[in-house]
């Protein structure tokens, strides 16, 4: 029989084109591609040091799963972890009410664009006596809503916002009340195929083409033991037009949103759980104790004595104590931490900081690790992130879709006849207070004359509405005037160096009171 030809095949790190072999003593063995060889085929792990598995990366294998993959699967623990280290932790807790406060402070309130304003007038009335009654549950206002939500949407990444109707004679002004619910009540774990095209993925149900229909939410908190004794576990379905989901999708099919801790979980819990074994350790350094030994000799004079239950002496200021023979005193001496307890802390909670997206300044009240330039600069990028999560996420989601609804329900009962213009309102976030008033006015003046923004623009900014300015303005004017009062902040009679403008012709104005007001100052 003739003997076999064995040929072995030597693998090789590096891809190269196929059929790349050579033949060596008669064996195959491939030829050894280079990393930025032409003949690498494109798109290869070689191509990108990032893909590789070399020794550095040998270890790092990330899941492939889908993000409402990831969700259903760990999405209830990240929520109870991120509810818990808000509850017990300083800095989760506080990360939370920063948030909070910055995204909704006293509220993100509407403007209706309405041109008449006797309609206007009618129309912010009415929305000022609803506020007061929005909620659900009867234990804060419309604006205090918006702050549970933004709570709820930073904590476990989603809340549910459900839109009840109720009957005409139940409320004082529109029959809409509005019931916050946390993202608990939807089951992440809930998937079944209804049949007809329509199927339930994570306790949201979809139709033949991804529309959402319907939500299946508990009928009680799954975590209430309590109401699910009296009332058992069960689910309700209600249609997708009553629900508002308001949440932060990060990734392109995200039906589900992530906990805003999902980053930062295991940095505080380890950082926290390093302070508390490092206060133990100050606690036990800080049990100075004394230890008196003997070595083993004694006088033969108090050999008859019995010193085995002697009280331990006494320690005073200045005192000259006198030891008995063969005995010594040493003190304990724990070790201490050094200066790198500091550092490790810092460098820790900046990370935290990073992950939460609240600057560390605000995050930990610490206001001596920067300057004044670097402390505005960390704001401006701050108020960005507020800005797109406030017009991205919850007007958006969770103010249009309520005035709208509002509308509808204030025409429907005959309480008001709004029009079309009103339905194009727009929503002012609360004023984001300046780091340096002066200098900000000053470029706000200098940006509204060189034509670069308007007034309404400005005062926007600062969570205003510019009819209502106008208003108030013309109010006071009037009032002034009819009380011959001038006041240094009017800008028709005075000038911003404190001098008296001239008097429009016309206006009213008589020009000797002009000329008083120039020699008083004088």
């Amino acid at each position: 029989m003739p003997e076999r030809q064995r040929i072995r095949v030597v693998a090789s790190s590096v891809p190269v084109r196929p059929g790349a072999y050579r033949m060596e003593g008669g064996r195959a063995v491939p030829m050894m591609g280079d990393a930025f060889s032409p003949f690498t085929p494109a798109g290869s792990a070689s191509s990108f040091e990032g893909a590789g598995y070399g020794r550095r990366l040998r270890n790092f294998s990330p899941s492939h799963a889908h993000v409402n993959a990831a969700l259903q699967s760990a999405g209830r623990t990240l929520v109870k972890r991120a509810r818990f280290l808000v509850e017990n932790n300083a800095y989760a807790g506080n990360a939370v009410d920063v948030w909070a406060a910055w995204v909704i402070g006293d509220g993100i309130c509407p403007r209706f664009p309405v041109q008449d304003p006797e309609r206007r007038r009618k129309l912010k009335k009415l929305w000022n006596k609803w506020v007061k009654e929005a909620d659900a549950e009867c234990q804060t206002n419309f604006y205090g809503l918006q702050e549970k939500i933004v709570r709820e949407a930073y904590i476990s990444g989603e809340c549910f916002v459900r839109l009840r109707t109720r009957r005409p004679g139940d409320m004082k002004t529109v029959p809409l009340q509005l019931q916050v619910m946390p993202s608990e009540m939807l089951d992440l774990t809930y998937n079944a195929d209804l049949g007809g095209g329509n199927f339930i993925r994570m306790g949201i149900e979809f139709d033949a083409i991804g529309r959402r229909v319907a939500y299946h939410f508990w009928r009680n908190h799954p975590d209430d033991y309590r109401a699910k004794t009296l009332s058992g576990s069960e689910r309700i379905r209600v249609p997708a037009s009553e629900v508002l989901h308001i949440f932060d999708a990060r990734q392109a099919g995200q039906i589900r949103g992530v906990s805003r801790f999902a980053r930062a979980i295991v940095k505080i819990f380890s950082g926290d759980t390093y302070d508390d074994a490092e206060m133990e350790r100050k606690k036990t350094a800080a049990l100075y104790a004394g230890f008196v030994t003997q070595n083993g000799e004694q006088s033969p004079v108090d050999s008859d004595s019995d010193d085995d239950d002697a009280a331990p002496v006494p320690i005073e200021p200045g005192a000259m104590l006198a030891l008995r023979d063969g005995e010594d005193v040493k003190f304990s001496s724990p070790a201490d931490v050094g200066g790198s307890y500091e550092p490790f802390q810092y460098r820790t909670t900046l990370q935290v900081s990073v992950a939460l997206g609240i600057p560390y300044a605000y995050l930990t009240g610490d206001t001596t690790k920067g300057n004044f330039s670097n402390v505005r600069t960390e704001i401006v990028n701050f108020r960005r992130k507020i800005s797109q999560f406030q017009q991205n996420v919850i007007i958006p989601q969770g103010c249009e879709p309520v005035a709208e609804r509002w509308l509808e329900l204030a025409e429907a009962t005959g309480l008001l006849k709004a029009g079309d213009d009103a339905r194009d309102e727009d929503w002012l976030p609360p004023r984001m207070e300046w780091v340096d008033p002066r200098v900000d006015v000053e470029t706000a003046i200098k940006e509204v004359r060189a034509g670069f923004a308007t007034r309404g623009q400005v005062i926007a900014s600062k969570g205003y509405d510019r009819e209502d300015i106008d208003d108030e303005r013309e109010r006071e004017n009037e009032e002034a005037d009819s009380k011959g009062l001038i006041y240094d902040t009017d800008p028709r009679r005075v000038s911003s160096v404190g001098m008296s403008n001239a008097v429009p012709t016309g206006s009213g104005y008589l020009e000797s009171e002009s000329v008083e007001g120039d020699e008083a100052r004088q």
